[in-house]
């Protein structure tokens, strides 16, 4: 999941709040933001320049350049509503996984970051902003406010002379962002029990859709930073570039995933179900750059649901072990395939696709978005799970499906996307 970078100190602190207090006059900024049109003879050009790794004929990192103003201190809050409004209406720039590859340089990717991340955090604003009377639900506002603060750090900080202060406010920026998805989710809870007719899942759930897949964009580039810092100090060999496993070993995770969500299980239900991992090809596995965060996350939410169903099916440890859990991994050049199959007798039909809903939960069936936070574990119950496995599956291009067969068990499909050129990132736009 999202790196947590533990190298802040207080002269970065410092060096970041400079740029917060200055006697100069509010000046409008100087944004360039370059589009081509991919039919056109300089879209061409432009690919033949920068090789085949960009896959709009653009290269990220020159695609646009701040130019931070130096503000009055009482100007501050004046300048950031403006930029906001001007902010949200543009377009986010999704990358493809070989375009993160080629940004492990900090200071490319940090010029990537300091124009993307504002669109991308302005436009969320935006749609915090477009929920009518959304002042009156607690965690909209808290939510709101962090992002605020984000969205001026970075339009505020600059990058040169060093990126020392830049760093800080990534930092910061991830630390704001950890309680997002539970909060946001608490949030639309609340509107829907407090005004159920206005907000049903026809609403919420593409809502929130949209609102996490932009969350999971923004922190993958602020964590891909964030490592691609620490690489560049670190003199030991690293495998990984930043958050990306050039070689990643799908069959590996998921026995490590495997593993510690047993211990989940056994933790709260007393029982162990058993797991098996099994791999299928017909050759070696063809190098498959990935984010392994990611891959966890995902067999972490959809083996937590196995084995739960298991434990509660079974009448005793004896049961549990005749009931094991299967997870196949399959490939060839293209996609990789996973599939979860377990024998928990299965979901009823009358569940249905409810199970992608942010609000259907397992566990706790309290009216009260307070009682919907307190009836949950570890192991279920927040109702964001399987959906947000979904979006970290469809980040960079893939699917996740469930097929449920009442009376037997539920098979969980997951395929990721192999070919770098092919994984682009999904980042919802309503300008789009």
């Amino acid at each position: 999941m999202a790196l947590t970078c533990k190298r802040a100190m207080s002269r970065l602190k410092q060096d970041a709040l400079k740029c917060f207090a200055t006697s100069r006059r509010l000046q409008a900024p100087l944004i360039q933001v370059e589009r081509v049109d991919p039919s056109t003879s300089v879209a061409k050009a432009l690919k033949r320049k920068y090789g085949p790794s960009s896959w709009d004929g653009q290269v990220p990192w020159e695609r646009g350049s701040m130019i931070v103003p130096q503000v009055a201190e009482s100007d501050v809050e004046e300048f950031i509503q403006q930029e906001l409004d001007s902010f949200a209406p543009m377009q986010p720039r999704p990358l493809s996984m070989q375009e993160v590859l080629d940004m492990l340089d900090p200071q490319r990717i940090a010029k990537f970051l300091h124009v993307e991340v504002p669109i991308r955090i302005a436009e969320r604003i935006r749609w915090i902003r477009e929920i009518e009377n959304w002042q009156d639900i607690p965690e909209l506002v808290e939510i709101e406010d962090a992002h605020v603060h984000v969205f001026r750090d970075f339009r505020l900080v600059q990058r040169k002379p060093t990126l020392d202060a830049f760093t800080a406010v990534v930092e910061r920026a991830m630390q704001k962002q950890q309680p997002v998805r539970l909060k946001v989710a608490l949030a639309m809870h609340r509107l829907h029990t407090q005004r159920g007719d206005d907000f049903t899942s026809e609403f919420i759930d593409p809502w929130l859709d949209n609102f996490l897949l932009n969350c999971i964009g923004t922190e993958m580039l602020m964590s891909q930073y964030l490592a691609c810092v620490i690489m560049e100090s670190d003199t030991k060999p690293q495998k990984l570039a930043g958050i990306v496993d050039p070689d990643c070993d799908i069959a590996q995770i998921c026995r490590e995933t495997a593993m510690h969500v047993q211990e989940i299980t056994e933790e709260h239900t007393g029982r162990t179900p058993k797991i098996e991992v099994k791999e299928f090809h017909d050759k070696a596995v063809p190098r498959f750059s990935y984010i392994p965060g990611f891959l966890r996350f995902i067999m972490t939410e959809v083996l937590k649901n196995s084995c739960r169903a298991t434990a509660e099916v079974a009448k005793s440890d004896r049961e549990v072990q005749k009931r094991p859990i299967e997870v196949i991994v399959c490939a060839d050049d293209h996609e990789v395939a996973i599939r979860v199959c377990d024998r928990a007798r299965g979901i009823p039909f009358g569940v249905g696709q409810k199970v992608w809903s942010y609000l259907y939960t397992t566990a706790g069936k309290g009216k009260s978005s307070k009682g919907y936070a307190d009836t949950a574990t570890s192991l279920a119950g927040y109702g964001i799970g399987l959906p947000l496995s979904r979006l970290y599956a469809r980040y960079f291009g893939g699917t996740l499906k469930l097929v449920s067969l009442p009376g037997y068990g539920t098979s969980v499909d997951l395929f990721l996307r192999r070919v770098n050129a092919n994984q682009v990132e999904i980042v919802p736009d309503n300008d789009a």
